[in-house]
């Protein structure tokens, strides 16, 4: 089992990269926040879509 503070040390091999830790989240995220999911899925697109106009 990994906890959010596990995954903060990868931080800086991925400058790009967007840390969220969000309450009320599980294991199931795109069931149980489906909103919030989608709100970050649409702007990771939006910035792997930039990158690629670049």
């Amino acid at each position: 089992m990994t906890g959010y503070r596990d995954a903060w040390g990868l931080l800086e091999h991925y400058p790009h990269a967007t840390y969220a830790v969000l309450d009320r989240a599980g294991h199931a995220l795109h069931l149980e926040q489906p909103d919030l999911f989608g709100a970050l899925v649409e702007e990771w697109l939006d910035r792997v879509e930039g990158a690629l106009a670049e």
